[in-house]
């Protein structure tokens, strides 16, 4: 097939589409995409029409139009970069069909993905605080959610399907620095693990320096304890009735407490914004013009262990708090909706699942390039 007939074949696209795949290629170059490749031990054994590097940009720009076939994610796959690095690369034959695509998938596999994405996330760990209030500590946020799969025994077998429902479902927990907007770690596995083997998978990132910020029913102490285990402060909303009991009121109507554990000696101790404060004033209901639950429009009560109402000043907390990262921020940038329900994966394999999933940070930390970052907060 020579380059007119190419060009014919694969159509000259639209501006938008070839800028977003120039984005992907700048973000994460064709060298460090067949470095992972190469990592993860996907490198192909022979020529083929679609090469693993390839396919690993095909991954990711399944996201930029997730009702598009794969020949026509292709298509913009290889017009974009022909715009943009004015590197035409030729297929040599027919244009493969969805068939050939979904085997070269198959073949790609998850791994190079995920290589891809850690990358990033280092690179975005190395930066340093915000400033501001609270010693300048660095703010990152961790949220997870629930991804409806498409119902097929594999995924069935790999990831369960929780009682009551159709879908088998994994369970995808990402941590975010709240500045950049960078991701900073991301853990995923079946519905069954549960939640708290994937927090303290990304708690372990998270060290001095550091406000992790989260949202909880009921924060206990044992998860609490090994959030701040690595040196990081917390400010975590409780959206339940979770709060601890009133300890001493300080001036500024916020008070101390103790999160206790099971034994005598494990005491952690925090401070509370509590409903009434959060109530009068300081920032409930309409703080941050997103709800922190199902219909609600702000956490009941804030804990925190910056003990010191002079270092870390109520309204900056609840300034704080109400500025944190979540994940519905996450697919915001595609228009995609992870919690839709009945999903919107292709997969029916779990290794697709993890590769579409791994695809999909990647291309939020492409995109987040282009989003401005929020001010800093001030006192």
């Amino acid at each position: 097939m020579d380059q007119g007939d190419q060009e014919k074949a694969y159509g000259a696209g639209k501006l938008a589409d070839h800028m977003a795949i120039a984005l992907l290629t700048t973000v994460f170059p064709r060298a460090a995409v067949r470095a992972a490749v190469e990592a993860a031990g996907r490198r192909e054994r022979r020529h083929r029409a679609l090469p693993a590097w390839l396919t690993a940009y095909l991954s990711m720009a399944m996201w930029l139009d997730p009702r598009a076939g794969y020949v026509g994610v292709l298509r913009t796959v290889l017009g974009g970069l022909r715009w943009g690095e004015r590197d035409a690369y030729a297929c040599g034959g027919p244009v493969p069909t969805d068939g050939a695509i979904s085997r070269a998938r198959t073949r790609l596999g998850s791994e190079p993905l995920r290589l891809l994405f850690e990358g990033t996330a280092r690179a975005a760990a190395l930066a340093g605080p915000d400033g501001g209030p609270g010693g300048g500590l660095r703010g990152v946020a961790v949220d997870s959610t629930v991804v409806d799969l498409p119902p097929s025994g594999r995924n069935r077998a790999e990831f369960g399907t929780p009682a009551g429902d159709v879908r088998p479902q994994a369970r995808l927990v990402v941590l975010a620095d709240c500045g950049s907007l960078a991701l900073l770690g991301a853990a995923l596995d079946p519905i069954d693990t549960g939640e708290r083997p994937l927090l303290e998978a990304l708690f372990a990132r998270v060290g001095p320096g550091t406000l992790l910020l989260a949202e909880r029913d009921v924060p206990t102490y044992a998860l609490c304890e090994r959030a701040v285990a690595g040196g990081a402060q917390m400010l975590w909303g409780v959206s339940g009735t979770g709060a601890p009991p009133v300890g001493e009121r300080l001036p500024d109507g916020t008070y101390l407490a103790e999160l206790r554990g099971a034994h005598a000696d494990e005491r952690l101790p925090v401070r509370v914004l509590d409903p009434t404060f959060l109530a009068h004033g300081h920032g409930h209901g309409h703080h941050d013009g997103h709800g922190d639950g199902d219909g609600a429009t702000g956490p009941a009560a804030l804990i925190t262990t910056l003990l010191d109402p002079v270092r870390a000043p109520a309204p900056w907390l609840v300034r704080r708090y109400a500025a944190r990262w979540r994940i519905e921020d996450l697919c915001r940038p595609l228009g995609a909706d992870l919690r839709r329900p009945g999903g919107v994966l292709r997969s029916r394999t779990p290794d697709g699942v993890r590769q579409e999933l791994w695809a999909l940070l990647c291309v939020y930390q492409a995109l987040r390039t282009l989003m401005p970052h929020p001010e800093t907060l001030k006192s």
